[in-house]
């Protein structure tokens, strides 16, 4: 409605007057009515709920090109609701399960182009390694604690972390990008169950204390509150100080720069290999299933999109690389629930990266609002049994 995706119900009549007739307007059980579908409009302007709240109505009539009694029953379509059943697509999953696995791909392409569309808006406004640095943290911070860390993204842009790491040796760059880290984060001075948690030795925090003692007067009025943090029934692995201190090791690394360093990886020639390698060597905060999840939602965007940006062909035609051959990571409940719901009890592997996010992303875009007749694989479903039958 008006260019928004709404969620509610839909009231279905003849006639617009059916809607009072009904008592519809009384009934605050219609107060999450969000459109009104009638074949005639017999009223001339919207109904209204039990709440006061005016129901826009579609009126099909002017759409059709003829009497309804011109239009002959199609043998191969569902009736109205019929789509939304146990699992969607069992036949096509037993007899030709691979071309699920290309609808799926293809959606994951859909679900790519989108991530990419956003980091140029991005990279249209803001320099590349500000973009990517926000992109990872984004990344760090899960669901819970999105919100944030986008804030400290904010608050301790890139360009004034990087300065105060210039020239410095590693163990020393990774006390000063801890401090600024986990000082405008709110963390500093750690408590005893902190300091545990992050699981390094005393005097490595008295190093990182000392740090912000002298860094961090720049943001002693901006670091965030300690409750800004969903800490929570969050697993100590996912901890946000460990996702700090896991940014910490990676800026740590020797290089030519965030930006350059991430280039570097994907134009190689193992470059899922490189990057996994780049983001979990030496580096006791970040596991192999996360890592691969990074590279999935944050590298290749990025790359795609500042190739695109910079004009950099052969990065461009990397990172496509790298997507089309990416394979799948460990899954999730989403993923998971998805699969079986189209396939119903036949297995179809998800391998790849691709696969994953289009099972995601046909939950999330159709799914999750029942938009079941737009669904490809509704589609595909319906033409595997015309064919069939």
């Amino acid at each position: 409605l008006a260019g928004a995706l709404v969620g509610g119900d839909v009231e279905v009549h003849r006639r617009a007057s059916d809607w009072a007739r009904h008592g519809h307007q009384l009934d605050p059980a219609y107060n999450t009515t969000i459109l009104h579908v009638v074949l005639d409009d017999d009223l001339g302007e919207p109904a209204r709920r039990q709440d006061g709240a005016a129901v826009p109505a579609l009126c099909l009539r002017g759409a059709l090109p003829g009497p309804l009694d011109a239009f002959p029953l199609e043998a191969g379509l569902r009736p109205l609701g019929a789509i939304g059943f146990a699992h969607c697509a069992p036949g096509v999953a037993a007899s030709d399960p691979g071309a699920l696995v290309a609808l799926w791909e293809e959606a994951g392409d859909r679900r790519m182009a989108a991530k990419t569309e956003a980091v140029a808006a991005r990279l249209a406004q803001e320099p590349p390694a500000q973009v990517l640095y926000a992109l990872l943290l984004d990344a760090l911070g899960y669901t819970r604690n999105r919100a944030p860390m986008q804030a400290l993204a904010a608050a301790l842009p890139f360009d004034h972390l990087d300065a105060r790491l210039d020239g410095r040796a590693t163990p020393e760059r990774f006390g000063r990008a801890a401090a600024l880290l986990l000082g405008v984060g709110g963390f500093l001075p750690l408590s005893p169950r902190e300091r545990e948690l992050g699981g390094l030795a005393p005097e490595t925090w008295e190093v990182i204390e000392a740090a912000w003692g002298e860094l961090g007067a720049p943001w002693r009025e901006l670091h965030l509150s300690p409750t800004s943090w969903t800490l929570a029934r969050v697993r100590p692995a996912a901890h946000p100080l460990r996702r700090l201190l896991a940014l910490a090791t990676l800026l740590a690394r020797p290089g030519d720069g965030l930006v350059p360093d991430v280039v570097r990886y994907v134009e190689s020639a193992a470059a899922e290999s490189a990057l996994l390698g780049w983001l979990t060597g030496d580096n006791p905060y970040l596991g192999a299933a996360h890592a691969h999840e990074i590279i999935v939602n944050v590298v290749v965007p990025f790359a795609l999109a500042y190739g695109e940006a910079a004009g950099r062909e052969g990065l461009l035609e990397r990172a496509q690389a790298l997507w089309r051959g990416l394979r799948a990571g460990s899954g999730n409940s989403e993923v998971r629930r998805t699969a079986e719901q189209i396939c119903g009890p036949t297995r179809v592997p998800v391998r790849t990266a691709r696969a994953e996010q289009g099972l995601l992303h046909l939950r999330r875009s159709g799914c999750a609002q029942l938009r079941c007749f737009e669904c490809p694989i509704a589609h595909l479903a319906l033409r595997f049994t015309t064919l069939s039958s």
